[in-house]
């Protein structure tokens, strides 16, 4: 029975909340959207506006909605710039008044409503029409008076109406020097004085690279990056002002636009065709004379708009000399000279396939890839590409890359190669580029040359000339491509350890809280620091450097290493295997390092690696590790 009363006092409590909400809550929010909505100055839906005047002192305006789209009628037939208007009628649509003033005033002079400063009207598509005249701001406040159209009554509401209504034909116009969608363009021509030059764009492919080619006065790839900024500069700069809405052709010279400096015209899908002249400098507002081909308005263009035009076949040709998707490529060759090293990708690694199986060194690979995406050319060569003028008939280095076919390839379009070789040829200088004037005063250091190559792509004709730092990591050896990981477990899996000194060994095994003891020739405890230490320089161990890698049959001789009878060794098990046998041998002379790179170990000792042949150069920290357990044995 009590269940049956909770139930019964819970369910009025819900209903007593409805209630509270409908009639009190909803009640309010109700009335003060009525409230707000009876406040308003006009009342229209925006979507019902179909035309726009204001008139201000300086002028009249009249706007047209055509087909959603808002044109200028008068007092010239122009497009305008939607999202102005837009405001506009938004702004007029929400604003609401402060306060009813008067609604008979004997003199509207008084709030500035005699000859107002601003009238706007709106049409609607019911054929009424609704205005606003603006007068003058209130004494105190920020407010402004208002009135309806012809009426009388005046009222008072937020100043900042006037700015949002009292616009010039400069505001409503839309000042975009070129309209065009910068995916529809196919084609590019730009013409100055000392260049004239015309580019396609090539068929887009599933790999996402743009690709655009130059075909006068050259053929060659163009820089699809500098020719999609220079179109979205066109396309987003806007108009600074318009000297002339109307020009003949015997004033044209008045600004520079009888002999235009730059003439730039831009094809689409459709092939439709827009052009633009740029001619003489503007003073004020700074900036460039223009005009649409075809077109008698005169403008202003920013003057960045003419200053980062592209001005030489070299500007607009693509520096970038090997484009692909680098996950597209599955195999890589590296020769240099007589030496050539093959690789292929297996999942997310690679593998050395010649001269001979080996693991690779993905991060090397990866490098390799990047550099080569990234390399761009200093200069290009005056002339095509010439095996013997420029090395590549016996070439420094070649490098070929293997690539995966497209995914859903459309036949008809040309495809990619998919095997892309490059040539590095004979060395170059590279001249330094002009620097700006020097300071007084200043410390200049006088530029110099750089060292470089020629590069060229297999059945392409241009020749590139490449900063030989640009591709030091490409051409890399066979230790370089390799991995150097000579050793690699799961150091939790080690349950035994045997050391040798040269004189004796030791056998050393875990127990179940994980502490390394002594277990022969006799019993310790206490070792599991030196032996984690050990350990850690064990796993992952990397050869620094090939002392010897006899190729067949061949051996090396042990005894120039200190292998013949080793100074140490270490072999680690994991259950019944073991999964690593070193032995360390005499120390690496100092002579034989003073080649090596900077970030390498400065002491090194020869080692070998059981599985692995070879007599490798290590980090001599594998051997102190060692020595720390003898030491801590002693």
């Amino acid at each position: 029975m009590r269940t049956k009363n909770t139930l019964i006092m819970a369910f009025a409590a819900v209903l007593l909340a409805v209630a509270v909400y409908f009639l009190e809550i909803r009640g309010v929010e109700e009335h003060a959207e009525v409230e707000r909505v009876a406040n308003r100055l006009l009342s229209f839906e925006s979507e019902s506006v179909t035309g726009l005047n204001i008139k201000t002192a300086d002028a009249s305006i009249s706007l047209q909605r055509i087909d959603s789209t808002w044109r200028i009628t008068a007092p010239l037939d122009l497009e305008a710039n939607e999202s102005a208007v837009d405001n506009i009628v938004n702004r007029l649509q929400t604003t609401d008044y402060d306060r009813l003033i008067a609604e008979t005033p004997d003199d509207l002079g008084r709030f500035g409503l005699a000859d107002p400063e601003v009238e706007v009207t709106i049409e609607l598509d019911d054929g009424s029409a609704h205005s606003l005249a603006l007068g003058d701001g209130t004494p105190v406040g920020s407010n402004l008076f208002v009135r309806h159209g012809e009426g009388k009554a005046v009222y008072t509401t937020a100043a900042g109406l006037e700015d949002a209504v009292n616009k010039s034909l400069f505001d409503l116009r839309n000042r975009s020097i070129m309209a065009f969608d910068e995916q529809e363009v196919t084609r590019l021509e730009l013409t100055t004085a000392n260049l004239e030059a015309s580019m396609q764009r090539q068929p887009a492919l599933s790999d996402g690279i743009a690709r655009w080619k130059l075909d006068d006065p050259i053929e060659a790839r163009a820089d699809a990056d500098a020719i999609g900024a220079y179109l979205t500069q066109l396309r987003n700069d806007e108009a600074l002002a318009y000297p002339s809405e109307s020009i003949e052709d015997e004033d044209l010279s008045i600004y520079g636009l009888d002999t235009p400096q730059l003439t730039v015209r831009i094809w689409t899908n459709d092939d439709s065709t827009i052009g633009l002249e740029i001619g003489n400098e503007s003073e004020e507002p700074a900036g460039y004379y223009a005009r649409r081909i075809g077109s008698g308005a005169v403008f202003v263009v920013p003057t960045a708009l003419f200053d980062e035009a592209p001005d030489s076949i070299t500007a607009l040709r693509n520096r970038t000399v090997a484009e692909f998707a680098r996950d597209r490529v599955n195999g890589i060759q590296v020769e240099i000279g007589e030496k050539a090293v093959r690789l292929t990708k297996d999942g997310i690694d690679w593998k050395i396939v010649s001269p001979r199986f080996l693991e690779g060194d993905t991060s090397t690979v990866s490098s390799l890839l990047t550099a080569t995406l990234a390399m761009k050319a200093a200069d290009f060569a005056s002339a095509t590409a010439s095996a013997t003028r420029f090395g590549f008939s016996t070439p420094y280095a070649r490098v070929v890359f293997n690539l995966e076919p497209l995914p859903s390839q459309d036949m008809s379009t040309d495809q990619p190669a998919e095997t892309i070789t490059m040539l590095i040829g004979n060395e170059t200088q590279i001249e330094p580029t002009e620097s700006g004037p020097a300071v007084e005063g200043d410390d200049i250091e006088e530029p110099k040359s750089t060292a470089g190559r020629y590069i060229t792509l297999e059945n392409e004709p241009t020749v590139y000339v490449v900063a030989s730092d640009d591709f030091s990591d490409i051409t890399v050896d066979l230790f370089a491509l390799r991995s150097k990981t000579l050793v690699s477990f799961a150091r939790s899996d080690v349950s035994r350890i045997e050391v040798s000194d040269g004189a004796r060994t030791y056998t050393l095994t875990k127990d179940e809280e994980n502490n390394w003891n002594l277990s022969g020739p006799i019993a310790a405890t206490n070792l599991t620091k030196v032996v984690d230490d050990m350990l850690w320089s064990l796993n992952y161990l990397r050869m620094e450097g090939i002392a010897a890698e006899p190729e067949g049959n061949d051996t090396a001789n042990l005894a120039s290493f200190g292998l013949d009878a080793p100074a140490m060794s270490v072999r680690a098990f994991a259950g019944e295997g073991d999964v690593a046998h070193v032995s360390i041998g005499s120390e690496v002379p100092a002579e034989e390092l003073e080649e090596i790179p900077a970030f390498a170990p400065k002491a090194q000792t020869y080692g070998a690696v059981d599985g692995t042949p070879g007599i490798f150069r290590l980090d001599a920290k594998l051997r102190d590790a060692l020595q720390a357990i003898f030491d801590e044995l002693s």
